[in-house]
């Protein structure tokens, strides 16, 4: 009778275990709280708990974006399981019940997706997600990709086969994830959360679980996990809501729970903090110093109501005045730090915080957290002004109303992406309109002492912690406390209410009377819509209207030679001159004072040095239309070069050099690029020596004559009315002084020799244990575009090559690649790059197999179906991009001026891509990649002071 007993009470347990699953463990909607909801989004939950969300929406047409989200991720892991949640994502690509090892991909590849790009996961603390973006919303592909999804949530295999190969991939991706950054952000968190199991649940996973995993081990955490009441499923897209509703009942209704399943309690919470505490970390990899003043706490994980979002909104508010104050003091150089940020906010569900951070030298880390204590006390003892109000003020509504003037042109990734954060964040579902009814007539409501009590709220917590972490070594017995002592001393000195800056007004400039004509115009230039203007002081305009995006247009201003004109003997001049003009503002304003001046304007402007030409670049409202001629009429005329932006730009640099000298991808970019150009000097960065011995006087040598006499061309592109463009133009570019012909003839910037043969060795400044083996062949320039185009199909196939032997089949590098760069300005010079990152013992290996791949290449050529595949995403991703006013721009309209084969090459494209055979790449294969003939480029960890 016992034993009946217990069976009884077990057989009950197990029914109601089975009936809990009809309702969500995480429930996405409750509705009778009264909360506001996006009237586009349908949601449903099906008789098992599966939650879903569906949204039509129509750009880009015959599109559909999925998310399958699991309410599960690092921290839902045992001790024995770290690592597992991740391992298992991983997993569920190499063998499920409708694809074998192998299968899944290859299906993408076949029906026009890219694995990284168009299917993907990712891993986090409490959730894992699954994304697919379709090549087409029909019926069929709807539907094999719920096909995909459903073995997602129940088909796994995690054959023994599969664990143990793809074991070496992720041994690979966490030895590549691996970085100082990385293992400051462990530390920090070590520091402010002390005790908390947030620091034994890293995504990533800890070696010995990992080298040790088994079917058994994942399919205990699958099976408790992945289950239908744990679940929701994110449909996006240009289809029939109803069909594809149906289409999910009918599929995942069937789903059931593989395991009993009582819900653990997660122990989030830390030890609280008191008083004052600090933090020191010295990690001389860093490159600069971080300082940052924060206050942290736990907090519940509810669901976002309209109360709580505004006083977030509040909250932001009143920290984007800090931010501009600092950011002020950074641009006029009265600060010590390069770089600053104000946060408040909530982040891994129950982690609230406010911090305050710089970045800076590490000899000025003691100035920096003076300089940084003293601003948050101002604001916290005296609150902001009227004109620092209305600024940030005017700038939200601004917000507020672009995306609502841009909503019927959303972009399906973007608001699938929205929906699963809001999903997982567990914040409201609003749509622009919502949005913006809600949050305006707050906004336009705030005062002065609401922004104040706001700041005093979000650093209301009894402690403050105080963090030191990067290159700075402070040589004292006991870091921590002189850290505490330079901030106690800090916070006993008076400070007074914050003065500002002097306001400046926009526009300043008057306009010549005298105006030049138009000498002629062209429509439908190479029946492609757009229309091209000349004017008699030969300057160019090119339109096309498009539909692309509401109430929005791009614009890009070219004149000049670019980086190609830098001068020969002083190398790294164009990067310093691109930062320096960015930040210089105008000449009668500077940065700070211009966005005072422009602030609810829904427009944006930057400077660029492009390889062939200067740029004047961004966007704008139409009704702002005139607004951006004005501001493209100072900038020409009277640019911005400002010591402040000069000394603030080489600081910047001196810091990104150092960290890139500590990782591959930055040593590259510093030797590599010298190298493979036979150690010309345009070629890699500089070192900062070089960098600081340059003036402002040297900058405006180079570019002065370019703003002065080189022709301009302005192309718009975007949701504009022509003939009001064309008048503005008239008005503000016909004034201009005429200026020089266009040249419409290829002018080489010289000539460059590849190291061919030879090999160079590259230590890094690290004690991370990574590296890369980096094969590289001599291609061509860019400017026969057939070449090119087909150059760039044949490193898809090398990449996918590299991805079979070297990460599949090998498990050797997480990511290995193959990409062409060819050069827009050198003659006959252009490099393939093969690249994959491994662990440094296995140089030899990973380079004997890649030689074998381009042997087998090169030997037994390369397959239709190889071919297929590699074109069938570029030709899916061709049909989008061309649907973007971005393309039309930068590829097709911006520098036709110089170079009007562009308008042809517009025409071209589809046709280049689509008559690629296996054939033309074989050819090319045996032309370009002469393993004789590359150069190797090893790259190794090696001694810090190296």
């Amino acid at each position: 009778m016992i034993y009946r007993s217990i069976a009884f009470k077990a057989s009950i347990l197990w029914v109601l275990l089975i009936f809990s699953c009809a309702v969500p463990q995480h429930r996405i909607f409750v509705f009778d709280q009264g909360v506001q909801t996006d009237p586009g989004i349908v949601y449903g939950v099906l008789p098992n708990g599966f939650q879903y969300i569906l949204k039509q929406n129509s750009t880009p047409k015959d599109r559909a974006n999925i998310h399958l989200n699991i309410f599960a991720g690092s921290m839902h892991e045992t001790d024995e399981q770290q690592g597992i949640a991740h391992f298992l994502e991983h997993l569920l690509f190499n063998g499920s019940e409708h694809f074998k090892p192998g299968e899944l991909i290859e299906y993408f590849q076949s029906i026009g997706m890219d694995f990284g790009s168009d299917a993907n996961a990712h891993t986090s603390f409490f959730e894992t997600v699954y994304d697919l973006s379709l090549p087409k919303a029909d019926y069929k592909h709807m539907d094999e990709a719920f096909v995909v999804i459903q073995d997602y949530a129940k088909g796994a295999l995690l054959l023994e086969s599969e664990v143990e190969r793809e074991r070496g991939i992720i041994l690979a991706e966490k030895r590549q994830r691996d970085s100082v950054s990385y293992r400051t952000f462990k530390k920090s968190l070590q520091f402010e959360l002390p005790d908390s199991i947030f620091n034994q649940r890293f995504p990533i996973g800890i070696d010995p679980v990992i080298k040790n995993a088994d079917r058994d081990l994942l399919k205990a955490y699958y099976d408790k996990w992945y289950r239908p009441d744990n679940m929701a499923l994110i449909v996006v897209g240009d289809f029939d809501v109803k069909k594809v509703q149906s289409m999910i009942i009918k599929r995942f209704s069937k789903l059931k729970p593989r395991a009993e399943f009582i819900k653990p309690i997660l122990k989030t919470q830390w030890k609280e903090h008191k008083g004052i505490e600090s933090f020191y970390h010295y990690e001389p990899e860093t490159g600069s110093t971080d300082i940052s003043i924060e206050t942290i706490s736990w907090l519940p994980f509810e669901t976002q109501t309209e109360d709580v979002l505004k006083q977030k909104i509040l909250t932001y508010i009143a920290n984007a005045m800090l931010q501009n104050r600092l950011s002020g003091m950074v641009s006029r150089q009265t600060a010590d730090f390069s770089d600053s940020t104000v946060f408040s906010g909530s982040f891994l569900h129950h982690i609230s915080t406010s911090s305050i951070s710089a970045r800076c030298e590490p000899d000025k880390w003691e100035e920096s957290l003076v300089q940084i204590e003293k601003v948050l006390r101002q604001g916290l003892s005296y609150g902001f002004t009227k004109k620092e109000l209305d600024r940030v003020k005017a700038n939200f509504i601004s917000s507020l109303e672009l995306q609502v003037n841009q909503a019927g042109t959303q972009k399906t990734h973007y608001l699938s992406r929205s929906i699963l954060n809001a999903v997982n964040g567990k914040n409201l579902f609003l749509s622009p309109q919502q949005k913006k009814d809600l949050l305006n007539p707050f906004v336009k409501s705030i005062s002065l002492k609401d922004a104040h009590q706001a700041i005093k709220k979000a650093w209301s917590k009894e402690h403050r912690l105080i963090l030191v972490t990067g290159n700075a070594k402070i040589n004292t017995q006991n870091p921590e406390l002189t850290i505490l002592e330079v901030y106690k001393k800090s916070n006993i000195e008076k400070t007074g209410k914050y003065k500002g800056f002097e306001s400046g007004s926009f526009p300043y400039l008057e306009l010549p009377s005298f105006k030049f004509g138009i000498k002629s115009k062209q429509e439908n230039v190479k029946n492609l819509g757009i229309t091209s203007i000349k004017f008699d002081n030969n300057i160019r305009l090119n339109l096309k209207k498009t539909d692309y995006k509401q109430n929005e247009f791009l614009f890009k201003v070219c004149f000049g030679d670019g980086k190609k004109s830098e001068p020969l003997f002083k190398p790294g001049l164009a990067i310093l001159t691109e930062d320096v003009l960015k930040a210089g503002g105008l000449g009668n304003l500077d940065n700070d004072q211009l966005e005072e001046a422009l602030a609810g304007n829904k427009v944006s402007i930057k400077f660029q040095v492009n390889d062939n030409y200067f740029a004047l670049s961004g966007s704008g409202d139409p009704k702002e239309a005139e607004l951006i001629f004005q501001l493209i009429y100072h900038y020409l005329k009277d640019p911005g070069y400002r010591v402040e932006a000069l000394n603030h730009t080489k600081t910047l640099y001196k810091q990104q050099y150092d960290r890139l000298m500590r990782t591959p991808e930055g040593i590259m970019q510093i030797k590599g690029d010298f190298f493979l150009a036979g150690n010309d000097t345009r070629f890699g960065l500089p070192h900062p020596d070089t960098i600081n011995g340059y003036t402002l006087k040297d900058i405006k040598n180079w570019v002065t004559p370019y703003f002065k006499n080189s022709p301009v061309e302005v192309s718009i592109i975007g949701d504009i009315d022509e003939k009001t463009i064309i008048g503005l133009a008239s008005k503000y570019m016909g004034v201009l002084e005429k200026k020089e012909e266009f040249s419409k003839k290829f002018i080489s910037a010289g000539k460059i020799i590849f190291p061919k043969g030879e090999q160079l060795e590259l230590k890094l400044k690290t004690k991370i244990d990574s590296g890369v083996v980096r094969i590289a062949f001599l291609t061509d320039d860019f400017w026969d575009i057939k070449k090119t185009r087909l150059l760039s199909v044949l490193s898809r196939v090398f990449s996918e090559r590299l991805r079979i032997v070297i990460r599949e089949n090998l498990g050797l590098s997480y990511s290995s690649y193959a990409y062409n760069d060819p050069s827009s300005i050198y003659k006959n010079y252009g490099v393939m790059h093969v690249v994959a990152n491994i662990k440094p013992a296995n140089h030899s290996i990973v380079y004997d197999k890649i030689k074998d791949i381009v042997d087998s290449i090169i030997t037994d050529g390369i397959t239709e179906k190889e071919t297929d595949f590699a074109l069938k995403p570029v030709l899916n991703h061709l049909k989008l991009i061309r649907k973007t006013n971005s393309y039309w721009l930068n590829s097709v309209m911006s520098n036709a001026s110089t170079y009007p084969e562009k308008f042809d090459w517009a025409n071209t494209i589809m046709d280049d891509y689509q008559t690629i055979t296996h054939k033309d790449l074989i050819l090319f294969a045996k032309k370009y990649l002469n393993i004789d003939d590359s150069a190797l480029i090893l790259i190794k960890p090696g001694n810090l002071k190296d």
